[in-house]
């Protein structure tokens, strides 16, 4: 098949002439990204090309250690002001958006009642409070027998484990829900007041049956819960509903306009990195970060917190490690341990400036080791109780020592991660890079030099949570046949390579890495849980 992309217009023909599309410029969709720190709202052409965007924040709030929580109205007020804020800046007419879809964070738990209204705070995806109900499921099936039934060992940040801590310390709550729902599901509801679950999203939860499609009511009836209780579950280019006169008035949309089921992060971001075709890879470094690959079938690699989940397209999966905290540890950086008395330069901020002092410092950062572990881990090193910190700190070091070892450290994780995924059988030498950390020319050369592959940064890379669910929109709608035929439509920026004079320092760097978790990870667990 052979696409050409023009903009706000595709032409597209299959390879055997069966299929061809043209389609006009006044086709749009609402595609919305809404992450940890915030939501973004972008319209697109059904080329995933966009159009205009806008970003709102929304705080997260740690009642407890290990504890994340966030309002569900913040999600939603972020999501109807910048769905009006875009269409005033392109004057672009409702009539003319044809569908509205997200992306959203996954792993979250939210019980509302018959009417849609949430009971509690959301636990998202961050929130490690269930740990010792991921502890009483181990017990009760044995780590053998739970990689052969849900193809991981349960860690306090999964699903399952969740709603055993909801059942066990809030069963008010519980009993009360009508479903439970995740951050997308919950916006689908508000949208167009349908309970549903993406396949992607169920599969994530640990109960869900991959052959049957469905939830498991096996596992459902062991943990004693209800399966009642999880919405539908439909394909993520489905649609789920249209659009209900309160919700395109609140944000400004023409009612009845279709709300298609949409998906999580990572699913969405496969499809917007364009490695959507068997054995492809893709790296993400946003606040979290992972390496996805699309499969033909459902591989796992449980005990290091690698596992598959359903992709976007439901005849595949995505094979995933993920690692909790990438561009969350430079945030942190700069916002703890950056000068704020440095004039940065013209139109420079402090991301800027600290990309460049480290692009000042030697590779290797003179043997400073950055432990990017700020918030528990999840692959390879399936451990909520570990954290970060520097090694071998010494007053040699300079300040671009130090921010080079942040990056550094991230890509050295990611290595670590990388390492365990070819075990699983990904042999590609490329990985295509998303995410706003992929803006960093410094940061993709130091991940190409550590990983030691090609790293293929896409056009917009922060942009590609919107563009891959618009993208999924756009099948719905049948502007294309299939998910893979996306492959083509999504465009590589720029190819970084690995420098082959590096590799042997990365190569000890990376051993120490691990070297330090292996001497550590006892003592991390005694401070953080008190065992």
């Amino acid at each position: 098949m052979s696409l050409t992309v023009k903009k706000n217009k595709i032409v597209g023909v299959s390879s055997d002439g069966s299929w061809r599309c043209v389609l006009s410029e006044e086709i749009f969709i609402m595609a919305h990204d809404v992450g940890t720190g915030g939501s973004k709202a972008a319209l697109t052409d059904i080329a995933g090309n966009i159009i205009a965007s806008k970003f709102k924040p929304y705080p997260t709030i740690y009642p407890r250690e290990h504890w994340a929580e966030q309002e569900p109205s913040d999600w939603w007020e972020a999501v109807t002001s910048t769905t009006r804020d875009v269409l005033e800046e392109t004057s672009v007419s409702p009539d003319n958006v044809k569908g509205i879809i997200f992306s959203t964070q996954m792993l979250g738990v939210l019980p509302v009642d018959l009417s849609g209204e949430p009971l509690r705070g959301a636990i998202i995806w961050l929130d490690g409070r269930a740990q010792e109900q991921a502890d009483k499921i181990i017990r009760m099936f044995t780590k053998p027998v739970l990689l052969a039934v849900a193809g991981g060992i349960p860690t306090g940040k999964d699903v399952i484990a969740k709603l055993m801590w909801l059942v066990e310390h809030e069963p008010g709550i519980y009993e009360e829900t009508h479903k439970i729902l995740d951050v997308n599901s919950f916006l689908v509801y508000r949208c167009c007041g349908e309970f549903v679950y993406d396949y992607a999203a169920a599969s994530a939860t640990g109960a869900f049956n991959f052959k049957k499609k469905d939830w498991d009511p096996f596992l459902f009836k062991i943990f004693k819960m209800d399966p009642s209780k999880m919405p539908r579950v439909i394909p993520s280019y489905e649609k789920a509903g249209g659009l209900t006169e309160k919700a395109a008035e609140e944000m400004g949309m023409k009612p009845g306009t279709p709300v298609f089921a949409g998906t999580g992060d990572v699913p969405a971001a496969t499809v917007g990195s364009g490695a959507v075709i068997d054995g492809k890879g893709h790296v993400y470094v946003g606040s979290s970060g992972w390496i996805a690959v699309t499969m033909p079938k459902s591989v796992n690699a449980g005990r290091k917190g690698i596992v598959s989940i359903a992709s976007a397209d439901p005849t595949r999966f995505l094979l995933v490690a993920e690692t909790e905290s990438a561009g969350a540890c430079f945030k942190w950086f700069a916002d703890n341990l950056a000068p704020k008395d440095v004039d940065y330069g013209p139109g420079m901020d402090v991301f800027d400036y600290l990309n460049k002092v480290a692009a000042e410092a030697e590779p290797g950062s003179s043997g400073l080791i950055f432990c990017p572990w700020m918030f528990g881990e999840r692959s390879p090193i399936p451990d909520t109780t570990v954290r970060g910190g520097f090694i071998n700190l010494s007053l040699d070091h300079k300040r671009g020592d130090v921010a080079r070892a942040v990056f550094e450290g991230v890509a050295l994780h990611a290595r670590w991660m990388l390492e365990e995924v070819r075990k699983c059988g990904f042999n590609d030498v490329s990985l295509r890079a998303i995410g706003g950390g992929a803006k960093s020319d410094l940061w993709m050369q130091i991940y190409a030099d550590a990983c030691g592959v090609n790293v293929e940064r896409v056009v917009q890379p922060q942009e590609s949570g919107a563009r891959g669910v618009a993208l999924i929109a756009a099948r719905g709608l049948g502007h294309y046949p299939d998910i893979p035929s996306l492959w083509n439509v999504v465009k590589v920026d720029r190819v970084f390579f690995p420098r082959t004079e590096y590799a042997n320092l990365y190569k000890e760097a990376f051993f120490n890495l691990k070297e330090v978790y292996k001497r550590l990870k006892k003592l991390y667990r005694r401070i953080n849980s008190g065992v």
